[in-house]
């Protein structure tokens, strides 16, 4: 316990304790607790309330984290029971959206997605109007049935590809691809995690859950509004950079590698000169590495050795041939044992900072996440050992990464996978999953059987017809989104159990006179906009809509058209990169400003203001 509490201590202070910055958090965290103690429940559920806004928006600590502390204050201080503050776990959201990651995982795997969005982008030839026109048409749709980062990640490469060759300034393309996404979420129940949460907090007011489309109809008309605006407006607004990129910059094939000489090569007492290597392997030998020595001058006529390592450069795909040969072998730079590894090639981002100005060895890329590092995009070669090489954000790796690990390699805050160089996909298993997918749809649609429940029938039959492996059933699901929907569940019961709902609504009510029903909605969307930003969809999600029901039964409104209105907000926020994981993705590989998003998505967010509150108020009423 003590161990755990010094962890919290440094990962909320860090080491620097003498800063005035870390002496105020010291000070923030004693009058926390102390406050707690001599405070009332509803006193105890702000502070609970005040901590998460502070951690969610700092990232002191990971938000699935944040959402866990803040679980188990709830249950510590007894403002609910532990039954009720565990009960996220077992909440149909959280259930339902742990099936749904898996689902999605299953329809990719086909690749069916990935195939027609490559048959159709065909088609979006070198004008942007048809190219955003294309991207919205097929992301929007597909993002309502499937995981819209998923989506995303999986078109990201593509869009790259096709702004490239049509020679359109990537930053033209990429925030579309993200939004649209988001836009495309709204259109059913299971199109994001916020829409399956929203629903399953009705439940706690004794109100019908939403059923399966039941606000498609406003969904399809906000995607419809989005796609307009792109191509009339937001086209305009978005920054025209790189124009003069090539599809090296963005998806580079270009590599340096190390290549091990076995036992028994061929190559063995001849020289880089007699085997005529650049002209016979398309590969550049810079250097030769013997033990402790290094040759670099005179390395054309110095005779190779068994395990020497050959530092060379080239193309991906003639360092490929090497790694599929048994005397000659790809190595990877950090493994001390240079054994060789098994797995899928793929060309991966550097996102965090945490990689800037640091060195191979240092990072430990094989036993920090068991990826096999076996290229880095550079044209120099550093004077000393390989592994002193220093790396920089937005660095593209060519990696080995095992089936296991490449799930969660795609779901990594550190890194972005940019394009899977070796890949299979179980086309043979398209129509199962197609079928699997539809089945659990319709049984919700008709009310047949809840959402959870068919779902969950959807993931066991995606195993039992091995559509995916077990390990992949595990590794697809985002844990974080998970523990952060488990984690803040509790906070909403513990929000109603305790008045804070209710007084937050009397203030509210209190200050609404001069405010039509129309106009209070609006509010209630546009403050949902924002918190989005500054925390999360779904923990913004769970403090508004108990507040939202509790205003509306105080003055004798719809709750429901307050639920879909912080729903509908809390879906698509645009103002900022960080609001939503899509945004983030697209972010680093568009090299955007954090100042485009608010340019393009502002805009956007203020008609999307009138129009959804005015198409709640018009099909739902107040």
């Amino acid at each position: 316990m003590i161990k755990i509490a010094l962890k919290l201590l440094r990962s909320l202070f860090f080491t620097e304790i003498s800063s005035w910055k870390s002496l105020f958090r010291i000070f923030l965290f004693v009058a926390f607790l102390v406050a707690l103690i001599f405070v009332g429940d509803m006193g105890r559920v702000f502070l609970i309330i005040g901590m998460a806004l502070y951690l969610f928006t700092t990232e002191l600590l990971p938000v699935d984290m944040t959402a866990l502390l803040v679980m188990i204050l709830v249950i510590v201080t007894g403002l609910v029971s532990p039954d009720e503050g565990f009960s996220g776990f077992s909440n149909s959201a959280t259930l339902t959206v742990l099936s749904m990651f898996i689902l999605s995982a299953g329809v990719e795997r086909t690749g069916l997605i990935k195939k027609l969005g490559g048959y159709l982008f065909k088609f979006a030839g070198s004008s942007q109007f048809r190219q955003i026109l294309i991207i919205a048409l097929f992301i929007g749709p597909i993002s309502g049935f499937l995981n819209n980062t998923a989506t995303v990640a999986i078109f990201l490469p593509m869009v790259v590809t096709l702004a490239v060759q049509a020679k359109t300034p990537v930053t033209k393309l990429l925030i579309p691809l993200s939004y649209i996404s988001m836009l495309g979420g709204t259109l059913t129940l299971i199109g994001t995690s916020t829409n399956i949460l929203a629903s399953s907090l009705l439940s706690q007011y004794d109100m019908r859950p939403f059923g399966m489309f039941e606000f498609t109809h406003i969904g399809l008309i906000v995607l419809v509004i989005g796609i307009v605006y792109f191509l009339l407006i937001g086209r305009f607004l978005l920054p025209s950079r790189q124009n003069e990129a090539s599809e090296e910059e963005f998806l580079p094939s270009h590599f340096l590698s190390t290549v091990r000489i076995n036992e028994g090569s061929r190559f063995i007492g001849k020289s880089v000169k007699q085997l005529d290597f650049e002209t016979k392997f398309n590969l550049r030998v810079l250097k030769i590495a013997r033990d402790d020595k290094s040759f670099v001058k005179n390395l054309s006529t110095q005779p190779i050795q068994e395990d020497d390592l050959l530092v060379v450069s080239g193309d991906q795909q003639r360092i490929m041939d090497f790694d599929r040969r048994k005397k000659e072998t790809v190595v990877a730079f950090d493994h001390p044992e240079r054994r060789r590894t098994h797995g899928r090639i793929v060309k991966i981002i550097i996102k965090s900072n945490f990689f800037h100005q640091k060195t191979i060895s240092e990072i430990r890329f094989w036993r920090r996440y068991n990826i096999a590092l076996l290229g880095i995009h550079r044209d120099e070669l550093h004077p000393g050992h390989i592994a002193n090489l220093k790396l920089k954000h937005g660095e593209v790796l060519l990696t080995k990464v095992s089936e296991t690990n490449l799930k969660r390699l795609r779901k990594s805050r550190d890194f972005m996978i940019l394009e899977e160089v070796e890949g299979e996909y179980r086309e043979d298993k398209t129509l199962q999953a197609l079928g699997i997918i539809a089945g659990v749809i319709l049984l919700a649609a008709f009310n047949i059987l809840p959402i959870a429940v068919s779902a969950m029938m959807g993931v066991l039959l995606m195993f039992l017809t091995r559509i995916l492996r077990p390990f992949e059933v595990y590794d697809s699901v985002n844990w974080d989104v998970i523990f952060l929907l488990a984690g803040v569940i509790p906070l909403g019961i513990a929000m109603q159990k305790s008045g804070a709902a209710d007084l937050i609504a009397h203030s509210i009510v209190a200050y609404s006179g001069f405010m039509t029903p129309l106009v209070l909605l609006m509010v209630f969307y546009a403050l949902t906009t924002v918190l989005t930003e500054i925390i999360s969809n779904n923990a913004a999600v769970v403090l508004l809509i108990p507040i939202g029901i509790s205003v509306a039964d105080k003055l004798d409104l719809n709750p429901i058209a307050f639920v879909l209105a912080v729903m509908f907000a809390a879906s698509t926020s645009f103002l900022t990169p960080v609001g939503y994981q899509t945004n983030t993705m697209v972010y680093g590989t568009g090299n955007y400003k954090f100042s485009d998003f608010i340019k393009v998505g502002a805009p956007l967010n203020l008609i999307l203001l009138f129009v959804t509150t005015g198409l709640i108020y018009y099909f739902f009423g107040i």
